[in-house]
């Protein structure tokens, strides 16, 4: 079993992200669709979109679950 660390991730995560950076426009058009196109990764995406504008906004806090229902409502 290996155990990654806070460190270990973060190591992770800027290697991706330098790694990105170094692509030309037309290949980072193709990962974008590439995300856009696996429901789960998208699907991610969406949830940290919606809880970094949620908590941009004053009022009563709610539960993500319960942002999404009501967005699909159309009451968000």
């Amino acid at each position: 079993m290996i155990i990654k660390t806070k460190e270990h991730v973060e190591t992770s995560v800027e290697q991706v992200w330098e790694e990105y950076s170094k692509l030309r426009p037309a290949e980072r058009k193709i990962v974008a669709e590439r995300i856009l196109l696996d429901k789960e990764v998208s699907e991610d995406f969406i949830d940290h979109v919606l809880i970094k504008k949620a908590k941009q906004v004053k009022g009563k806090s709610v539960s993500l679950e319960e942002y999404k229902a009501g967005s699909r409502k159309g009451k968000a």
